[in-house]
């Protein structure tokens, strides 16, 4: 018996999923419960656990390649004594259930004596078409003045055929006639081309669809969830926002002090233990608003990191920040950006947090306001540590600064509630070699 495995939803933005990585080959055995392949979402990179026991028939979607939701991606056969023919009939009956309702035109031109056809002429009279084809172009906005006139008489089969078994067991690149003079005529690669006929088979109106979009740079999906998600805070949350100039003296000379005797403590990982601090005297600042008015203070103290990765950036959240270690703080946020730089943090990593950092210091900004994550209450936005004058008991000294700004969602704390905890940081990382 053969089994279908179909890309699931991993998150309720996902709408594709890359194939990353395929740990199970054709042919190769896998139980139930066993990684199957990986797959990196909108969010993150997750493995896909098999859900029958016995062996990989077919692989559907390769590395690299990109698949829809509930897209084929793989079979699994109970047994090895399965052939292609298995295979072939397994997959078109899959892809005929999926489209015995949908709207495409399915119809092959000899289906219809041609002898009953008349010609058709398309803009430029070097151009024939069926009237079946006509349809088929019309209907699918196709704009056939971009084709060069020295063409054949279209046939629908030219614009939507089926693949043949024989193709099929060839390994082919499956593409219409058509389509594969045309994408020649515009020099495009054909194996970049994602196909929407049967079998993903390369059509006309995905060759013009691919021209059309070829120089458009593309967004990924982390990037795109990342914009809905701020412009679902901006319109929904009621920002205030509460900033101060900050003595890093003692945090530097902490920092040297503690280098010097083996221990590499990063910056983010001191102000995280600071706001750990304050939200233990401030016990009422770890809460969240929900948007059905539900309002919710937390025990654990969960902090998160926004972290630059080549897939853009994430935003993981370090879990129970209850007891103050300093060093265990650091390990924790040292482990969880290597795991977003790797792309393997799990979706559980990225919720859960009621503040998060965003620290732009590394890129020369010395302030800026920065946006509450949907769920969460407050965003610390750090800018660059720089040298300034300034006055100490009447005397005009030079320290090092920095600017924070923390930004407040006014539903879940007021502007007292969130001062009192604000200054609370400022303060122990003003004196934190008193509290060492």
């Amino acid at each position: 018996m053969l089994f279908e495995v179909n890309l699931p939803s991993l998150s309720p933005t996902m709408e594709e999923g890359k194939i990353v990585k395929w740990i199970k080959k054709e042919k190769e055995q896998i139980l139930s419960g066993e990684v199957l392949f990986e797959v990196e979402t909108d969010k993150a990179t997750m493995e896909y656990e098999s859900p029958e026991d016995g062996y990989v028939a077919k692989i559907m979607t390769l590395e690299g390649e990109t698949a829809n939701i509930n897209q084929l991606v793989a079979i699994i056969s109970d047994d090895l004594n399965f052939t292609e023919e298995d295979l072939q009939n397994f997959i078109f009956e899959k892809d005929s259930s999926k489209k015995s309702n949908s709207e495409n035109i399915n119809i092959i031109d000899k289906a219809i004596p041609e002898d009953s056809i008349e010609r058709e002429t398309i803009n430029n009279s070097n151009i024939q078409i069926t009237p079946l084809a006509f349809k088929y172009v019309k209907n699918n906005n196709i704009n056939l003045d971009d084709i060069s006139p020295q063409m054949r008489r279209i046939h629908i089969s030219d614009l939507t055929s089926t693949p043949s078994s024989e193709d099929i067991n060839k390994d082919k690149i499956f593409i219409s006639p058509f389509a594969k003079k045309v994408a020649s005529e515009k020099s495009l690669e054909i194996k970049n081309i994602k196909g929407s006929g049967p079998l993903s088979r390369i059509i006309i109106r995905d060759v013009l669809n691919e021209e059309s979009s070829e120089d458009i740079p593309k967004i990924n999906k982390l990037r795109q969830a990342i914009a809905k998600a701020t412009i679902f805070s901006k319109q929904n949350i009621p920002h205030f926002y509460l900033n101060s100039k900050v003595n890093m003296n003692n945090v530097l000379n902490f920092r040297k002090t503690e280098k010097q005797k083996g221990n590499k403590f990063s910056f983010n990982a001191i102000l995280m233990q600071a706001i750990a601090k304050s939200f233990k005297n401030f016990h009422q600042a770890n809460c969240t608003y929900k948007d059905n008015g539900e309002f919710i203070i937390h025990e654990d103290i969960n902090i998160g990191i926004a972290v630059d990765t080549d897939k853009g950036l994430k935003m993981p959240v370090i879990k129970k920040i209850n007891h103050d270690d300093l060093d265990e703080i650091n390990t924790n946020l040292m482990n969880i950006i290597n795991l977003a730089r790797d792309n393997k943090i799990s979706p559980s990593d990225l919720s859960g947090g009621v503040i998060s950092i965003s620290n732009l210091g590394s890129f020369n900004i010395r302030s800026f306001d920065a946006i509450i994550l949907p769920g969460q209450t407050f965003i610390l936005a750090v800018g660059q540590i720089f040298e300034d004058v300034y006055v100490n008991k009447g005397k005009i000294e030079i320290a090092n600064f920095v600017n924070l700004t923390l930004s407040c969602d006014h539903r879940a704390v007021d502007g007292v509630l969130a001062s009192q905890f604000f200054s609370n940081i400022v303060l122990n990382l003003e004196k934190i070699n008193n509290e060492q």
